[in-house]
């Protein structure tokens, strides 16, 4: 039986999470935020500048989003303003695909640590998106809109977000520690980071954005 990390994720998401996409892979950097201006969101990544165009159908993860979110709607307004959680300084994590030479963000997630002097593999690669299909013990399988992919899972896989604190204190209780059948369920919506090697998607990070209902 593999056991893999649990952690738990505080983030609230803005907009709608997991709306159909053109392809599960795309990639993503972290770093930090140079300039928010208009549509353009600038960050530097291990010390390099990158570029991101912005519109309405990108996501915004942050801490207390989803409640600013809420009255903002009671207010009639459409929504939070992307400027009020991506600020000069602040960490980020942004998804992007290439379109054209141009880099759009798909989502972003406001509020990460980006460890000084990570090196480049760190903070930057590639990731999939969508729902789990199949978990064992040491592979997931998820699938988009129109593409499934599998994905190797071991010792060193982190899994956070929505529910890991709850599973990592029932197990802390019972002196165990959880698998990743334990983690994933079919039907989970879930981000998964990984690196391919060997001729294997290896998951390195898979972030849990929503459970299935029971």
């Amino acid at each position: 039986m593999r056991h893999v990390v649990a952690v738990a994720l505080f983030a609230l998401v803005a907009s709608l999470v997991f709306a159909p996409v053109a392809s599960a892979q795309r990639n993503w950097v972290r770093g930090t935020v140079v300039s928010a201006v208009g549509d353009t969101v600038v960050v530097t990544v291990t010390g390099k500048d990158m570029t991101f165009k912005v519109d309405k159908t990108t996501e915004l993860m942050a801490r207390g989003a989803g409640t600013a979110q809420r009255k903002a709607e009671q207010q009639g307004a459409s929504g939070v303003k992307l400027t009020d959680f991506v600020k000069p300084g602040v960490g980020v994590e942004v998804q992007y695909k290439d379109v054209g030479g141009v880099l759009m963000a798909t989502a972003i997630h406001s509020g990460v640590t980006v460890p000084a002097g990570a090196p480049s593999e760190e903070v930057k690669g590639s990731s999939a998106r969508g729902a789990v299909t199949a978990v064992v013990n040491d592979s997931i399988s998820v699938k988009d809109a129109d593409k499934e992919s599998k994905f190797v899972v071991d010792s060193k896989t982190t899994v956070v977000g929505t529910g890991m604190g709850s599973i990592n204190r029932k197990f802390k209780a019972e002196g165990k520690s959880p698998t990743i059948t334990d983690l994933l369920g079919v039907g989970d919506q879930v981000i998964v980071y990984f690196k391919e090697a060997g001729g294997a998607m290896r998951a390195s990070e898979i972030r849990v954005m929503t459970k299935a209902a029971k």
